[in-house]
């Protein structure tokens, strides 16, 4: 309404409402940046003696062992095919930049698929349980993972003996 009768008043003038929108898109333009740049920050899990020390999205926290309580192979669903590393803390104790799932005062936090590490899924389950002492919890996984292996050795010994007898 004031701008038709700013308009009426004189016109020669040009009325324009960008200025708001203008601004809106450049705070969006920025929020999406932030973001983009947040995912391509490292993610690193350092396991000594003392604990553990997780760097995530810029963030880096660092867990005496007596803060955590247990680490997992956690299922995706049904499925056993790329189970994730959860880790459950003591009461008061939060990862920084991680969202955690609260249950009866404790945190759990899904840190990484034990398929993404630089090393086989059983040795970071094996240096993990070394230095936690016994606060890990991935039987199942690596027994999935034995069978899995079992069947693939059987299915090749069946075909290396087929291809003999033809």
């Amino acid at each position: 309404m004031g701008a038709a009768r700013h308009f009426a008043a004189d016109p020669n003038s040009v009325f324009s409402n960008t200025g708001p929108f203008m601004y809106l898109g450049a705070a969006m333009f920025l929020g999406a940046a932030l973001a983009l740049v947040a995912l391509l920050w490292s993610f690193y899990i350092d396991v000594n003696e003392a604990g553990m020390t997780v760097r995530a999205r810029g963030a880096t926290t660092r867990l005496p062992w007596s803060s955590v309580e247990m680490l997992t192979a956690a299922k995706r669903g049904t499925d056993w095919g790329n189970p994730i590393l959860e880790i459950r803390v003591a009461p008061g104790v939060r990862i920084r930049r991680r969202f955690g799932l609260g249950h009866e005062g404790r945190r759990a936090y899904g840190l990484l698929s034990l398929e993404s590490f630089n090393l086989p899924p059983e040795q970071v389950v094996a240096i993990l349980d070394k230095y936690s002492g016994g606060r890990v919890d991935a039987q199942d996984y690596l027994n999935y993972r034995a069978g899995k292996r079992a069947v693939a050795q059987w299915l090749t010994e069946q075909q290396r003996t087929r291809d003999r007898i033809n």
